[in-house]
C-alpha cells in the first residue's frame, strides 16, 4: 500500500530526514539507475572487445570518439547544474509576478523528469562509447581483473559510507572535498598532457595510484552525500555522480594492473 506524500515534503525536505519508506524508495530509484547504467557500458565494452567488425569501425572513427567525449562532458555539466523541480517552481512563481499574472516560461535548461532520464540515457550511451575504445587497448585478462577488484571495493566502500559509524566524516567533507578537487584538477592536468606527450612508466604508475585514491574517496563521501544530503528528487543527479566515480575508479585501477602486468 503506497503511502501519500506531499509535494512540498518530498522537494524541501533531504533524504536523511524522510520517512523510511522514502528513503527506501529514493535508494532504490538510485542503485537501479545505477545498475542500469554499468550494465550497459560494460556490456558494450564486452561486445566491441569480442566483435572485430565493430572494433575496426570505432578505430577508424576516431572523431566519433572525441564528439562521445564532448556529449559525456556537456550532459554531464547540465545535469550537474540543471535547477532542482523546487528551484525551477520558485522562478517560475516569480516570473509570474513579474508579469502579474501572465504565464511564465520554463528556462530552456530546466529539465523534467524525462528530460532528465533522457540526457542520462545520452550521457550513458557517449560514456560507455568512450570507455569501450579506452579498454581495447589493454589484454582482455586485465580488464577482467580490473572489474572484479572495482567490484569488490565498489561493494565495500559503498557498505561502509551507509554505515552510521562513519558519520564523522560529514563534518569535514567540505575541507576533503576541497583537497579532492585539487587533486582531481592536477589528475585532469596530467591526463590532458599526456595526450600530447604521454607518460613513463613510472608516471603512469603514479597517476593510476593517485586516481585509484581519489575516486574511492570520492566514491565513500558521494554515497554518504546522496543518503544524507540530497533531496529526494535528484534521484537520477546521484546516479550520475556514483556512475562517474564507478568508471573513473575502474580505469585506475585497469591502470595499475595493465603496468604490473607488463612488468611480468
Amino acid at each position: 500500500m503506497s503511502t501519500f506524500v506531499p509535494d512540498d515534503f518530498m522537494y524541501s525536505t533531504k533524504v536523511a530526514s524522510c520517512e523510511p519508506q522514502v528513503r527506501q524508495n529514493f535508494m532504490s530509484k538510485v542503485y537501479s539507475l545505477l545498475s542500469a547504467q554499468l550494465l550497459f557500458t560494460f556490456a558494450a565494452t564486452l561486445t566491441v572487445a569480442r566483435n572485430e567488425s565493430i572494433q575496426g569501425f570505432v578505430v577508424r572513427h576516431t572523431a566519433l570518439w572525441w564528439l562521445a567525449m564532448l556529449t559525456t562532458v556537456l550532459t554531464c555539466v547540465w545535469l550537474s547544474l540543471a535547477p532542482r523541480a523546487e528551484e525551477s517552481m520558485s522562478l517560475m512563481g516569480s516570473q509570474d509576478e513579474e508579469n502579474q499574472g501572465g504565464e511564465g516560461s520554463v528556462p530552456w535548461y530546466v529539465l523534467s523528469r524525462k528530460g532528465q532520464l533522457g540526457l542520462l540515457a545520452v550521457f550513458t550511451f557517449a560514456e560507455a562509447y568512450t570507455i569501450s575504445l579506452v579498454t581495447l587497448v589493454y589484454d582482455p585478462d586485465v580488464v577482467l581483473r580490473a572489474l572484479v577488484i572495482t567490484a569488490v571495493v565498489v561493494v565495500g566502500v559503498s557498505l561502509m559510507a551507509m554505515s552510521p559509524r562513519f558519520l564523522w566524516v560529514l563534518e569535514s567533507a567540505q575541507t576533503i572535498q576541497y583537497w579532492l578537487a585539487w587533486l582531481l584538477l592536477l589528475l585532469i592536468g596530467i591526463g590532458m598532457s599526456s595526450m600530447f606527450f604521454g607518460l613513463g612508466s613510472t608516471m603512469d604508475l603514479v597517476y593510476g595510484w593517485l586516481g585509484a585514491v581519489v575516486f574511492t574517496v570520492y566514491l565513500f563521501i558521494d554515497t554518504q552525500m546522496v543518503f544524507r544530503k540530497v533531496y529526494p528528487d535528484e534521484e537520477i543527479r546521484c546516479a550520475m555522480m556514483l556512475y562517474l566515480d564507478i568508471i573513473n575508479l575502474f580505469l585506475s585501477i585497469l591502470r595499475i594492473l595493465n603496468h604490473s602486468n607488463n612488468d611480468d
